[in-house]
This record gives C-alpha cells, structure tokens and sequence, in this order.
C-alpha cells in the first residue's frame, strides 16, 4: 500500500505541477494578450485621432473654400451687372449721338443752302453793285456796298465753317467711343453715313 500510496502521491505532485504551470502559463498568454491588445487599442486610438484631425481639416478647407466660392460668385454677378448696366448706358449714349448727328447733319444742309443762297445773293449783290456803280454818282457809294455784300457772304461763311466744324468735331468724337466699345467687346455699332 505504501507503494500505491508513493505512486499516488506521485501523480498528484505532478499533477498539481502541470495544473500551476498551467496556471502561470495562461496568466503569461492572458498579461501578454492584455498588453498586445493595450498596445493596439493605443496605435487605433493615435490611428483615430490622426484622422480626425485631417478630417477636421479637410473640412475646414472645404468650408472656407465653398465661402470662397460664393463671394467670388458674387463678384462675377456684381461685375456682369455692371457691364450690363455700362454697356446699356453706351448704348443710350450712341443713340443719343445719332441723334445729334442727325440734327447736326439737318442743320449743316441748311447751311449749305443758306450759304448758296448767299452766294447767288452775294452774285446777285454784284451785279446790283455794278448797276448801282454805273448809277452811282461818287465812288464813295459804290464801295459801301461792296464792303456790305462782302460782310454778310463773309458772315454767312463763317457760320457754315463754324457749324461744318462743330459736327465734324461729333463726328470724330461718335467715331472714337465706337472704337472704344468694339476695344471692348460691344458686338457692333453701325453709324449711318455721317459725311455729305
């Protein structure tokens, strides 16, 4: 029995052994699963925050860039309704240039019948000038109405030259802001023909 017993006793050591080495073996696993697991739980965490930092700032981007956006939005709508608004002003400005040309353009055809008419007076004046020299008893008579045919032909003259001038001056001007505003890419303007 003694042996039994000693044989017993034996397997129970051994077995009391392998069930602590067990034990301290599974604790090691257990330590070393918990700190592998704290350790990855750290590098997620750091992996998380990382992303979230760039996230935050891909948004922040994203937002300044959308308000960007939307104030140079504004600025184009503001800049086209400006040229809409300069570009109908020119318009009204040509049309009220063609205006005055056409008024200026009257008044010159006036003036040039005007000045015909002074002209055939002034021809006229001559011949009555001749006629009143051969009347005329002093030479004295006969040189006061040369000297007023000449005035009034003179002064209508200088009118038709003044006003001739005066539209030329529209006319150069009208042509000027025309080339302007194709410069800057008014599609057409047409002006009637401006010269006699």
């Amino acid at each position: 029995m003694n042996n039994k017993f000693l044989e017993e006793k034996t397997s129970f050591e051994k077995e009391k052994k392998f069930e602590e080495w067990g034990r301290e073996g599974l604790k090691a696993k257990l330590q070393a699963a918990e700190e592998l697991l704290t350790k990855e739980y750290a590098e997620f965490k750091k992996a998380c925050d990382t992303d979230n930092k760039r996230m935050y700032a891909a948004r922040t981007k994203i937002t300044n860039l959308e308000a960007q956006v939307a104030t140079l939005k504004g600025k184009v709508e503001e800049a086209q309704a400006d040229r809409e608004r300069v570009e109908v002003e020119l318009s009204a400005r040509i049309v009220n240039k063609d205006k005055d040309l056409s008024v200026k353009d009257v008044e010159i055809a006036e003036l040039k019948h005007r000045l015909f008419e002074a002209h055939e007076k002034s021809e006229s004046l001559e011949i009555n000038l001749e006629t009143e020299r051969v009347r005329a008893d002093t030479a004295e008579e006969a040189k006061k109405a040369v000297i007023e045919a000449c005035d009034i032909s003179t002064s209508t003259l200088n009118v038709a030259q003044n006003n001739y001038a005066e539209a030329q001056s529209i006319v150069d001007t009208l042509v000027s802001e025309s080339e302007w505003m194709r410069n800057r890419g008014v599609a057409a303007v047409n002006f009637p023909s401006l010269m006699p």
